[in-house]
């Protein structure tokens, strides 16, 4: 498999409107950018042969691939990074977690980032489980919360 052949796979089976994004003048922003019901953001993809035996986990993540994810998480857009480990498995994780990527993980350190993962392959409803982790509204620390501070002016 290779990186377009994981793109046909998700595209077929992620039950999402997503468009391929080919942006030769923006460095580093991610494959694919999707929407549904008031949930959007952007998804990079990678695809690796497999985990190493030993050493450290290289996914191919560019620096400027790592600084677009964090301006954008900044700004509170929700990016991700999809993962396809050879036929070991597929794993989500939260673009917050770019710069940890970027510096190429031991393999337990990468497994601790995913916010989802399957080992093996996947059936309709792992691809709806994983829709649903994508497309989650914000997460509840990132809401406002307003106070009454008790002043009147």
């Amino acid at each position: 498999m290779s990186e377009k052949n994981f793109w046909n796979l998700v595209r077929i089976n992620l039950d999402l409107d997503m468009y391929r994004i080919e942006n030769r003048v923006s460095s580093g922003m991610p494959d694919i950018h999707y929407i549904d019901k008031g949930s959007s953001g952007w998804i990079e993809l990678k695809y690796i042969e497999g985990f190493p035996k030993k050493g450290k986990l290289r996914i191919g993540l560019r620096i400027a691939q790592h600084l677009w994810h964090l301006r954008y998480t900044k700004n509170k857009g929700q990016t991700w990074i999809l993962v396809r480990v050879g036929r070991e498995g597929i794993y989500l994780i939260d673009g917050k977690y770019s710069g940890e990527l970027q510096k190429m993980p031991n393999n337990s350190s990468f497994l601790k980032m995913c916010e989802w993962k399957l080992s093996g392959n996947m059936s309709k409803n792992d691809w709806k489980g994983l829709k649903d982790v994508i497309t989650r509204n914000n997460k509840s620390e990132d809401k406002i919360s307003f106070k009454n501070s008790g002043d009147s002016k």
